[in-house]
């Protein structure tokens, strides 16, 4: 997995093949776009939260661990272009998750946003991994 916080649709798509499986325990996909725009189709297994306070909840009320201590849980988040809503929620999940934690730990260190949003990834996998 890169060191930079964007992953190209093609590193997604290696994602969800399960060609990082040895180093990834959990993979989570936000779909910061509206739920109108969700169900007119969406990354496979992806969950739906377009309200930053639902994707706080969700992850932070209880936190998710992983199952292994040798894999990593990794979120990423996406919206229509990932130029503005799936980039601020990922900042404010940062932010909260500094604020429960004493530096440097956190409960999700591996948050990712998607280069080019869903528009790239749909014009490259429409067919195998969108539902």
């Amino acid at each position: 997995m890169p060191a930079s916080n964007l992953l190209t649709s093609a590193q997604v798509a290696k994602v969800l093949h399960g060609e990082y499986d040895h180093l990834l325990g959990e993979v989570y996909i936000i779909d910061c776009r509206y739920p109108y725009e969700f169900e007119g189709g969406h990354i496979k297994g992806a969950l739906n939260h377009h309200r930053a306070d639902d994707a706080i909840e969700y992850f932070l009320k209880n936190p998710i661990i992983s199952k292994s201590k040798d894999k990593r849980l990794v979120i990423i988040f996406h919206c229509e272009f990932s130029s503005e809503r799936a980039p601020k929620m990922c900042r404010l999940m940062r932010e909260e998750d500094r604020s429960m934690n004493n530096y440097p730990n956190l409960y999700y260190p591996e948050l990712y946003i998607l280069k080019g949003g869903y528009k790239a990834f749909f014009s490259q996998f429409s067919v195998r991994l969108i539902v």
